[in-house]
């Protein structure tokens, strides 16, 4: 029995079936993941293998070590790197040197690196996507730049917040109150999620990654013409939305205010559609997003994606996309309005934002060469920036209800 009872510590992946832990029924949304990663591995086996704690906050010390045990288990620590509050006594501190050395998880300015402390969805990110040997990609993410040069001025969490939605890196849940936003502190829950996916589950996402996000350059804009500039103003603010969480029916960057006028999300984040509100909708017909905005937008009565396309009064073919255009696609193949399912908005030079429901979420995505579904899937694009793009019908042909919100989006 002592022989038997040491192999199971010492086995636990023969063992993945003979115990589960008592917090974590068969019916929890991730309990297969949890199992794959505390039980039939230790990786995230942090407090014994009757409890896993499900919904408390991943520390920082759990997950420098599970990262380094996986991705740098014969990383030497580095002795010179001082760390005030953790001694090389700690038994974590040969995970979290490592992780500082790799910068995985930097040290705070104070030169702590706060071991039981919680972690930001976006922290986590971009441990996780430097742990998987993506820090070229994220270096051409955070220099996103015209042509000329000229440096988008994006948000520090862009570049790790981007790749984590390429890399579906999180879940999807259909009781959106669940869907975690990108400033929040991530669970254990979540973090067993991206874990299991990321040694159990990723295949061509990393090697989509490493394909396309190797430089980032975008058309020149002028800033001293009145269109271009108001192109580079919608293109920076669609960059600046990656990350939100994919919310069906979501046009609002935090849960819905008091009194609004248009239904009611439990989240901030966007479906297909609403992104494109969020980004370029005037304040009309009772939202107005363009308050949080450098600019007012552009007249948008319609919700969904189909309905933009029916209205659009000039369809505008690819090669003829400019920055700041609505993108719209048909998952079937369609080539009418009636098909289309999906809107994204155009940055230049194949680039693209949308919020997708595979990729959880709003980010910067490409259809240029090897984007197959894209290209096959586009339809025709609108032009709001410059008036092409008005409505046929009138501006108040359309009315905005909760039926109209719920839009289906195919990606």
């Amino acid at each position: 029995m002592a022989l038997a009872a040491a192999l199971s510590l010492v086995l636990p992946a023969q063992n993945a079936l003979a115990w589960t832990f008592t917090d974590v029924p068969s019916t929890y949304w991730d309990h297969i993941a949890i199992g794959h990663v505390a039980i039939s591995h230790t990786w995230m086996q942090d407090y014994g293998q009757q409890y896993f704690h499900p919904t408390s906050n991943e520390l920082r010390k759990y997950l420098a070590r599970t990262l380094v045990t996986i991705y740098a288990p014969n990383e030497p620590p580095d002795r010179n790197i001082k760390i005030k509050d953790v001694p090389p006594t700690d038994p974590f501190w040969p995970y979290i040197n490592v992780a500082v050395k790799l910068t995985w998880m930097p040290l705070y300015k104070s030169g702590v690196f706060a071991p039981n402390g919680a972690i930001r969805v976006a922290g986590f990110d971009r441990a996780a996507v430097l742990a998987l040997g993506l820090s070229s990609q994220m270096a051409a993410l955070g220099n996103v730049h015209m042509a000329n040069g000229t440096k988008y001025q994006l948000f520090t969490d862009f570049p790790y917040l981007t790749l984590a939605h390429v890399l579906q890196l999180h879940f999807n849940h259909s009781d959106e109150s669940m869907d975690i936003e990108r400033n929040q502190l991530i669970t254990r829950d979540e973090a067993a999620y991206s874990v299991d996916w990321m040694t159990d589950g990723m295949s061509w996402q990393i090697a989509h990654a490493k394909s396309w996000y190797n430089k980032i350059e975008l058309p020149n804009l002028d800033p001293n013409d009145p269109t271009q500039a108001a192109q580079i103003a919608v293109t920076t603010y669609a960059l600046s939305q990656a990350g939100f969480p994919y919310i069906y029916a979501g046009e609002w960057n935090t849960k819905s205010p008091a009194g609004y006028c248009c239904g009611y999300q439990p989240k901030g984040g966007f479906d297909c559609s609403g992104l494109a509100w969020w980004v370029e909708k005037m304040y009309e017909n009772g939202y107005n997003a363009a308050q949080f905005r450098t600019y007012k937008g552009w007249s948008l009565p319609q919700r969904s994606s189909s309905q933009m396309a029916e209205y659009t009064k000039n369809p505008i073919s690819f090669g003829n996309l400019q920055p700041g255009d609505l993108m719209f696609f048909a998952s079937n193949g369609g080539k009418g309005w009636q098909d289309v399912d999906h809107v994204a908005i155009y940055l230049g030079n194949s680039w693209f934002v949308h919020s997708s429901s595979s990729n959880d979420g709003v980010l910067l995505d490409w259809i240029g060469s090897g984007s197959t579904y894209y290209q096959d899937t586009f339809v025709f694009g609108r032009r709001l920036i410059g008036g092409s793009g008005a409505p046929a019908r009138g501006p108040d042909a359309f009315q905005v209800t909760k039926q109209t919100l719920l839009e289906g989006d195919a990606r």
